[in-house]
């Protein structure tokens, strides 16, 4: 019977040193995941920034932020830029993606005449891979922030116009091909109306590539139409090519 109550008293004992030496390393791993995400933001200069400078997060930097972090240290790279470390409260770190855009507003842009950095996460976070700690990404100055957004824009508005042009010209071409020129010119009054509308860079698109296919659709309709109407398509095709004269 002793020697029972000294074997259980032994397993009590190494199963409360194993669990004393686990603790260790599993209060370690759970550190890990909640301490505070450091990485280091490279900009060509920057622009005053200190010590303790605060990190905001934004969806638009001069819209309402959040603080979520601060400066840690300013250094030099080979190459004589700014490598500003940053650290971010462990409770935003799932924000911050490699796509994030780390704007550096200079005491112009500021608030307060306070040089500080606003982080801006992109809008799809999908397939979107998450900044790690002592990660290096590339900084951008809040005119190269608009720059770029502005080109963003641009170019998905000259998608937009070019979609629309094919669309365009497929719905005349099935006219033509049916010889329902009544439809085209129903359609060609309606372009008229839009083309009035149109900004300086729709009427550039339009002209090159959208009018010259125009053009032969107006001579193949003239030919399968009496002198009469070829005469009122000319016309409709000339005030066209008035309006998007630019």
């Amino acid at each position: 019977m002793k020697r029972i109550l000294r074997l259980i008293v032994r397993v009590i004992i190494l199963t409360g040193f194993a669990t004393a030496c686990s603790a260790s390393p599993l209060s370690d791993i759970m550190s890990l995941f909640q301490r505070d995400l450091v990485i280091d933001v490279v900009y060509a200069d920057h622009k005053n920034l200190i010590q303790e400078s605060r990190v905001y997060m934004a969806t638009d930097p001069q819209g309402q932020k959040i603080l979520i972090g601060k400066v840690n240290k300013i250094s030099l790279t080979d190459t004589q830029q700014s490598k500003v470390e940053i650290s971010i409260d462990k409770e935003y770190k799932e924000k911050m993606h490699e796509t994030t855009a780390f704007v550096l507003m200079s005491a112009s842009f500021s608030e307060n005449s306070e040089p500080y950095i606003v982080a801006v996460p992109p809008l799809d976070v999908s397939n979107k891979k998450l900044l790690e700690r002592q990660s290096q990404v590339k900084g951008v100055t809040f005119l190269e922030y608009k720059i770029a957004v502005a080109s963003e824009s641009f170019n998905r508005l000259m998608e937009r116009i070019k979609k629309q042009n094919t669309d365009l010209l497929k719905q005349l071409e099935n006219y033509i091909n049916s010889f329902n020129t009544n439809a085209f010119q129903k359609k060609m009054d309606e372009l008229t109306d839009q083309i009035s509308e149109f900004s300086i860079q729709q009427k550039e698109v339009f002209k090159k590539e959208v009018l010259p296919s125009l053009q032969k659709m107006f001579d193949s309709l003239k030919e399968q139409n009496t002198e009469e109407k070829s005469k009122e398509l000319e016309k409709q095709l000339r005030e066209i090519e008035n309006l998007i004269d630019v």
